[in-house]
């Protein structure tokens, strides 16, 4: 039976990933793998797409895709943690396909454009996050994450996140 390279080391990584302790409170984002598929806990569904639901996208080869591009690796696009990452898009996934304005404007790097607060990308949150935007966010998987050295991107360039020290993962560009 031939099993991938990526797959043997995607669960080698994830059996060395520390558990947290006891009086560690845990982010709800811990995944346990059987037979190659993520199976439930309590947040899985929160970091599982629906259109994902066993969450291969995940662990899926990312470095190359299918029409032959090559993205930068993780690395040299300024993202220490791959998994962790597509773990945040899951959830910004779900904040836009739900609306939820207050989570996606906290995921902003500001000034964005014309916005430089979150109170004024609130306001402006319907014509930014329109139809056509939320379909590129819904569509987007997440093994086929396009990376270069100035961040990463959903879509054809439609949104670019960057990894920053102090605050996780940020929206540096929304293009329209």
């Amino acid at each position: 039976m031939y099993v991938p390279k990526a797959l043997i080391l995607c669960l080698l990584l994830a059996a060395c990933q520390p558990k947290p302790s006891p009086q560690q409170p845990s982010d709800g984002l811990d995944t346990v793998l059987t037979d190659t598929v993520l199976t439930d806990t309590p947040a899985r569904a929160a970091i599982m797409p629906p259109e994902d639901p066993s969450g291969l996208q995940l662990l899926a080869q990312d470095t190359l895709f299918e029409d032959g591009s090559k993205p930068a690796n993780w690395d040299d696009a300024g993202f220490t943690d791959p998994a962790g990452f597509k773990r945040f898009v899951a959830r910004f996934k779900e904040w836009v396909r739900a609306d939820q304005v207050d989570s996606i404007a906290a995921s902003i790097r500001y000034p964005l454009g014309k916005y430089k607060t979150a109170a004024q990308f609130k306001q402006h949150y319907a014509q930014v996050f329109d139809r056509e935007l939320k379909e590129i966010v819904a569509s987007q998987r997440l093994d086929r994450i396009f990376r270069n050295y100035q961040g990463a991107m959903l879509g054809n360039g439609a949104i670019w996140f960057t990894q920053t020290d102090q605050s996780g993962y940020r929206i540096i560009a929304i293009n329209k």
